[in-house]
């Protein structure tokens, strides 16, 4: 199958089961780029909102707010990763985008209360990327919910969120020892920072 905007080959489908489009890996990273920008955009405007309400409400408040700024400099650098190491042939199975956000969050909780979620969600990830038990399917499904878990725990931190996503992380990698094994390390850490 080719690509909806080239020639090339493609490896990605985008969008909705019933309107999904084929992108190859070059136009699935600008796709990704796009999607990391209009991420970073909506996050400033979430911020943008909360110091307006803020404003009306007279309670000044610096909870919530997203660290955009650390964010946008941290997906800046492209495919050098400060926690990951990605493999050429492992470029075109994974979402790098997605790993970028994940990597990201990692540097943000490095020195914070969040920094042993850091260091477990860095070995969640990584069992994932080298797992051979798992189909690229599975691996995607994976990352995203990673990189949704780690987002919220730079972020707002909702114990809702994370604990629904945590739970379908658990129940993706169950059967898979050393996945299972680093997400309930992951889980207990959850737990301990969060009170629950």
């Amino acid at each position: 199958m080719k690509c909806h905007q080239c020639d090339r080959p493609a490896f990605y489908s985008v969008g909705d089961d019933s309107q999904a489009v084929p992108l190859c890996l070059h136009c699935h990273e600008k796709w990704s780029r796009i999607q990391s920008i209009q991420f970073l955009q909506n996050a400033a405007m979430i911020n943008h909102a909360l110091d307006e309400m803020d404003m009306v409400t007279g309670l000044h408040s610096t909870e919530g707010r997203l660290p955009v700024q650390a964010l946008a400099h941290a997906m800046q650098k492209g495919h050098t990763l400060n926690n990951f190491t990605i493999s050429q042939s492992q470029i075109g199975v994974l979402n790098t985008g997605s790993i970028e956000k994940i990597d990201a969050a990692i540097t943000l909780s490095k020195g914070s209360d969040a920094e042993l979620i850091g260091v477990e969600i860095r070995a969640l990830t990584e069992a994932v990327i080298q797992s051979q038990e798992l189909d690229d399917k599975e691996k995607s499904d994976i990352i995203d919910l990673t990189e949704t878990l780690s987002e919220e725990v730079v972020g707002k931190r909702k114990p809702a969120t994370i604990s629904a996503v945590m739970k379908e992380i658990v129940d993706r990698v169950n059967g898979v020892a050393a996945l299972a094994s680093a997400a309930n390390k992951l889980r207990d850490a959850l737990g301990a920072l969060l009170g629950g």
